[in-house]
């Protein structure tokens, strides 16, 4: 009788040990979701989408959300690399519980993703021109200092800054650099091929700016390819492209030998799947998340 009491006993403890260690197993398993947001009830692991290393739009992100270490990039190590804009809203659009940014010239195009406000402010045109929207940076054109602008190319840029070109740059929902008093374009009746090289996040509104010069100049062809930032520069600085584009601020060593203009002012967009239902961030919870400090949306508090 003492001994089927004593089996009876070791059996309970083993059963009982055994249901705390799967419970607290599951509790401690990063991929089952057990502590759902109070406000979102949404949880699940975070992936974190950035643009590659030399890209410009991940550049201004970067120094404007402040994710950094000594002043350096730090965006999480465990971040999915979209080498482009077209990647970056693909691999957004098709995860659920994935984060990225974009230009909002392409991101509010694209309902394929939700724009989060940041901080209760939208990226809208108005709030842009205002400041108050906090994640904004230049889009950038140059060209080789040395070189300088041949007649095709200075035509181009003329028609950027004209009221025609500004209104180009207003209709894409970006902010213009000349909103009073920008000069009318004429047609220049030039013939030949102009090349643009640089940021794939300029080269959305660059298409749109081709567009609409060459119908008034139907002997010109530009040529615009979107290969990053870093290698529109080169391409210019080696004479392989006219014009390059830039989608931050142009180093002090890139300026030695570039001469830049603003042509627009943009914002970046933090973008989420349209399923996850969390409408707005402050930018220390995007530092935060880019950083790898918080890994699941149940936590992002």
């Amino acid at each position: 009788m003492f001994k089927k009491s004593i089996k009876s006993i070791l059996v309970l403890v083993i059963i009982t040990a055994i249901s705390f260690f799967s419970f607290t197993g599951c509790n401690s398993n990063e991929d089952t979701a057990t502590d759902y947001n109070a406000e979102t009830n949404f949880s699940g692991l975070i992936t974190v989408v950035t643009r590659e290393d030399g890209s410009g739009t991940r550049g201004a992100f970067v120094e404007i959300a402040d994710i950094t270490i000594e002043g350096n990039d730090n965006i999480t190590q465990e971040a999915v690399v979209a080498p482009g804009t077209s990647v970056m809203m693909t691999n957004v659009a098709e995860n659920p519980y994935a984060i990225g940014y974009a230009s909002t010239g392409v991101a509010l195009g694209d309902d394929r993703v939700r724009v989060v406000n940041i901080g209760g402010i939208a990226p809208t045109v108005d709030n842009m021109l205002d400041g108050i929207y906090a994640i904004q940076r230049p889009f950038i054109i140059g060209y080789n200092t040395d070189a300088g602008l041949n007649e095709l190319a200075q035509d181009f840029v003329d028609f950027i800054f004209s009221s025609q070109g500004q209104d180009v740059v207003a209709a894409r929902g970006y902010v213009p650099v000349v909103v009073d008093n920008a000069p009318e374009y004429l047609p220049s009746g030039l013939v030949g091929t102009i090349v643009v090289n640089g940021s794939s996040s300029v080269y959305s509104l660059m298409q749109h700016l081709r567009a609409a010069y060459e119908a008034y100049n139907p002997d010109i062809t530009i040529d615009v390819h979107g290969a990053g930032t870093g290698h529109g520069i080169s391409a210019a600085r080696d004479g392989l492209a006219d014009i390059a584009m830039s989608s931050r601020d142009l180093r002090e060593s890139e300026l030695e030998f570039m001469s830049p203009m603003t042509i627009a002012i943009d914002g970046i967009a933090v973008i989420v799947h349209p399923d996850n239902p969390i409408m707005e961030l402050t930018i220390e919870q995007v530092k935060n998340i880019f950083l790898g400090e918080v890994e699941r949306w149940e936590n992002v508090r």
